[in-house]
């Protein structure tokens, strides 16, 4: 493993620069990717009328992205693990740029779901490669913070796609959007390549406080010589697959539901869409420096880590905002309170992914830190197809409220789940 770089006065900038730009590199990928996968919801009113397809149908397609994004997480996880993650992500980019070019030659279901697959398939490398690079170039304490970094790219795809997209849309035409992600995406891959050319891509070990403190300190886990396939593993999976799915919800169902309920035009979409992803923007920021602050603390306090119990009861009950956005509908500020609801929710339940991929770290292999957010990216995106299967059905029979109910329940059962599949005799009693 290569020698730990400690910054000096004269090269105090350069070392920081090397140590953030790789997080910033991921965060221009999740965003990229959240670009590509949101074009369809943002303009799948429009799209469903020009290829005459159902909400049902609709709603199929998106269970075929998540499968193939379910399958394909831990294969690119592993694939980092133990080939590198350069040349890895490069190769998926290509392959979900591509896909998402396809689209805009798309004739009826069957394309779609095709090109929906084939993008769902690339995609899977873009989270695993996040925590691969956060874990590779950031101390311990700084992890979820450059977690909540990296990975925040992706709800400001969700917040500036409907700004970019709708407009490009009413003048080009909504295929032309497709081709612009496609470029997009290959420019990305010449830019990653120029980032390792000029050496600023270095993996580094733990900074010298880190190591002081971890000498006092009880790991979380043992995890040294543990197997892949643990209870820690399932249990992460289940926390972040369940605990974000309203993140899903509000993303695929939004623009339908201001749509059809709301009677918004779709040319309205662009000035209002970018609001709840901001609350999920925001929540990876905030939770991430939080879980930041109590992993400092806990090392300061020659402890393990702590459990996440209590704040993912917290998200929990913050999905739950989801249920009043029903009864807003025949009031008179029906927008913008579904608009704020959609908010706080996306705010809450952006703290599952940050918080259930950071404590999970802390229970594996260091080497095996691409495998776990792949197994727990499929755990989502499982989660995510068969909800919006059921919920593309619904619509479809005006059970609008019900899907409510559906999607902020989701939380709750995940946190259920993994109190009782994680390895509690390894987790602290406190809990903050």
């Amino acid at each position: 493993m290569p020698a730990t770089i400690i910054p000096s006065a004269a090269n105090g900038f350069r070392a920081r620069l090397v140590q953030w730009t790789p997080c910033v590199a991921m965060m221009l990928l999740s965003f990229i990717s959240l670009v590509d996968r949101s074009i369809l919801g943002i303009l799948s009113p429009v799209m469903l009328r020009d290829l005459h397809l159902s909400a049902s149908q609709y709603g199929n397609a998106i269970l075929a992205f998540s499968i193939c994004y379910m399958l394909s997480n831990p294969v690119w996880g592993l694939l980092m693990d133990r080939v590198g993650l350069f040349v890895a992500i490069a190769c998926a980019v290509g392959l979900w740029s591509l896909a998402s070019g396809a689209h805009a030659l798309l004739a009826g279901f069957l394309g779609l779901c095709l090109a929906r697959g084939v993008l769902g398939f690339g995609e899977g490398a873009a989270f695993p490669a996040g925590l691969k690079t956060v874990t590779e170039t950031l101390p311990a304490e700084q992890r979820s913070f450059g977690l909540g970094l990296a990975y925040s790219g992706g709800s400001l795809g969700a917040m500036l796609t409907p700004v970019i997209i709708v407009p490009l849309a009413a003048r080009w035409g909504w295929r032309s959007t497709f081709v612009l992600s496609a470029a997009v995406g290959f420019a990305w891959i010449a830019g990653w390549m120029l980032l390792r050319a000029v050496g600023l891509y270095k993996p580094v070990r733990p900074s010298e406080s880190e190591s002081m403190h971890a000498k006092n300190a009880a790991p979380a886990t043992p995890t040294q010589g543990r197997s892949k396939w643990n209870r820690d593993l399932f249990a992460t999976a289940i926390a972040y697959g369940l605990g974000a799915a309203p993140i899903a919800y509000g993303l695929y169902s939004a623009p339908l539901y201001l749509t059809r309920v709301l009677h918004l035009p779709q040319a309205e979409l662009a000035h209002l869409l970018w609001v709840p992803p901001a609350g999920w923007e925001l929540g990876y920021l905030v939770w991430g420096r939080i879980a930041d602050f109590r992993r400092k603390r806990a090392l300061a306090a020659g402890t393990g880590a702590r459990s996440p119990l209590s704040l993912f009861v917290l998200f929990a009950a913050g999905a739950l905002t989801l249920c009043l956005i029903p009864a807003c509908a025949a009031l008179p500020w029906a927008l913008p309170l579904t608009i704020a609801l959609y908010f706080l929710a996306m705010f809450f339940t952006g703290g599952f992914i940050v918080i259930s991929l950071a404590h999970g770290a802390t229970t594996q292999p260091a080497a095996n830190t691409g495998f776990l957010a792949g197994f727990s990216i499929s755990g989502w995106s499982l989660t995510t197809g068969v909800l919006m299967s059921v919920v593309g059905r619904m619509f479809d029979q005006s059970a609008y409220t019900a899907t409510f109910w559906l999607a902020a329940s989701l939380p709750a059962v995940g946190v259920i789940l993994w109190w009782f599949v994680s390895e509690k005799a390894q987790i602290p009693a406190r809990s903050v």
